[in-house]
Parts: structure tokens; sequence; C-alpha cells
């Protein structure tokens, strides 16, 4: 062998060898942690796994997730928050803005990104909506707007309502603002209102059965941690006291309650998932802008109106998303 072709030889393993231990390092596996008020999702892949899948991650291979329940008891919430930081989380995902707010009590540093606010800037977790600033981003869905047009929906329904309720749980800035709009709106269709705020689970019952007295003849209920995890019980009193109800989560509807309008719970986490796939792939998360529910979902359980001894115009009907007859 000559030298030129030792000398090749050597400098071809040399640059070669870099590359081979380059090649061996271990692939970085992500953490996300997804924060649940009720139940995580049974069976099959959630709207979030599915949409990372089409980004073009593999789960096992890329990133696991982290599912965490505080099923509505926010006391809870800091608890599980802190656990799956101890664990290691690279991303937190969770569903409203109180809920970032809990979290950010654990973290200020790991990215937070919510899939349904109500409205961030009012929540208190992002500075403005083209640039966050702090370590929460996500999908707003501007709720307090939604119980104007709820109400609308009900009187619509049921053209003899006359008085309605607004059903919330707990108080704070965004609780504020929607009782505002549902005042506004309520002056505005001719309806009486009154705003009842329940603790807890206990309390329900009392309180449907006081709307009946009152003749209360509508409801919307809120949507938030607590009173989705009693959406049953919730469709149950509602059916029990003949009373037109209406929520911004579609299950209500399929669980029995006379109708659901509110954002397309899927298009706000694939929405959500894309903001997660920016930030794994190095972007930062005060710079993400907040992104807006765009599509809306509603439905009308025909069954339960007839229940009711409702007749729900055609006119309606042919608005709705989804008839369940």
């Amino acid at each position: 062998m000559d030298r030129r072709t030792f000398l090749a030889g050597t400098s071809a393993v040399l640059l070669a060898a870099p590359l081979a231990v380059e090649a061996q390092q271990p692939r970085r596996v992500y953490r996300i942690a997804l924060l649940y008020a009720g139940l995580p999702p049974i069976g099959g892949q959630s709207p979030f796994e599915e949409r990372m899948r089409e980004l073009g991650w593999v789960k096992g291979r890329d990133f696991v997730t982290e599912h965490r329940s505080f099923e509505g008891q926010y006391e809870r919430e800091g608890d599980l928050a802190a656990e799956l930081l101890r664990a290691g989380v690279d991303v937190f995902v969770v569903q409203g803005g109180y809920d970032a707010l809990l979290v950010q009590k654990v973290t200020r540093t790991i990215p937070i990104v919510v899939t349904a606010g109500g409205d961030l800037v009012v929540s208190g977790v992002a500075a403005n909506l083209t640039r966050p600033g702090g370590n929460v981003t996500g999908v707003q869905t501007l709720q307090p707007q939604l119980v104007g047009k709820q109400l609308s929906l009900l009187k619509d329904a049921n053209l003899r309502l006359s008085r309605s309720a607004v059903l919330l749980h707990g108080a704070g800035s965004i609780s504020e603002s929607i009782v505002h709009e549902a005042e506004v709106a309520a002056k505005t269709l001719g309806i009486g209102l009154q705003t009842i705020r329940v603790v807890d689970a206990d309390e329900l019952n009392k309180v449907f059965s006081a709307f009946h007295t009152q003749r209360t003849q509508g409801v919307v209920i809120v949507r938030d941690a607590f009173l989705s995890t009693h959406l049953q019980t919730l469709v149950d009193l509602a059916l029990k006291f003949r009373l037109s109800t209406i929520c911004e989560i579609a299950s209500f509807a399929a669980l029995g309650g006379l109708m659901s309008y509110g954002y397309n719970y899927v298009d706000a986490v694939r929405k959500a998932t894309d903001i997660v796939d920016k930030i794994l792939r190095g972007a930062n998360v005060s710079e993400i802008p907040v992104q807006q529910a765009t599509t809306f979902r509603f439905v009308i359980n025909l069954k339960t109106a007839k229940a009711l001894g409702l007749t729900i115009p055609p006119s309606l009907l042919a608005r709705a998303d989804q008839v369940i007859e």
C-alpha cells in the first residue's frame, strides 16, 4: 500500500467516526402531560395523538403522553401538575385558562398549551394574543360571547321562553364577563334572567327544584371543569323538572340535554397540537400567538324536545350540524 492510499483510507475512517458516534446517540423522547377535568379518552387515539401522528411524530418513539385527571376538583390539579413536573414532562396540555393559572403556580418555565381557554388575556395567563409573553399559549373560544348565542337558541327553540337562568361554578374574571354578556343578550331578547353559582354537586338538585318552582323555562349551563364532570346529572335533572337546556359541550346533547352549541372540540385540540409541534421543534412558547377557535357545532336532541313537549321549528333544525332522533 502506498503512502497516499494509506492516508486517504485513514482520513475516511476519521471522518466517518464522528458520524458513527452521532448515529448512535439516543433519540430524544418528549414527555407530554395531558391534564383532564374528566376522564381521559378510552380506546383508540385522542384527537391530540392523532394530530401528532399526522405531523410526523411516532408515539413511543418520539413522544409519550402522561394522562392525569383531577375530576373537576381544582384543588387536586396543582398536586397533579407537581407530580408531572417531577416526572420530567416537556409540555403541559390543559383545557382552560384557569387550569393554566394553577399549573403556572408549579412552573413558570415549562410550556403550557391551552386547548379551550375562555379568554387567555382576561384570564391573566397571556399578555396579549399576538405575543403571550410567558409560558402559556393555546386556543381560546371567547366563552363569554357564546352565552348570548346560546340564550338566543333557547328562545328560538321555545318561543314562549320568558325566564331563563345561567348556571356557573365559581367566580373570576371570565365568569363576570359571561354574566355581563348574558345580561345584555337577555335584555335584547326580552328574557328575564337569573345567575346561579354552585359550589358542589349536592346543590344541583336543590337548584333545579328552585328553577321549577320559580317557573324558569331555560338554563344555559356554562362549561367548566366541575360542571363538565356532572353532565349526566344535569341532563337528568333538566328532564325531571322539564327544563330546556343548552351547554357548550357537544356530548351534552348526546347524553340527553336539549341542545349543545359551542366550539368544535376536535378542531380546537388539533390547533393546540399544532402549537405543541412548534414548541417541540424549538419555537419559544412566549412568542407563539394565541389561536382562535373558528369552527362550532350545534346539536339538537329531538327526542328530548318531544319529552319536554317542544316542537322545534324546522328553520332551527335546518341550522343544526346534527339532529339526534
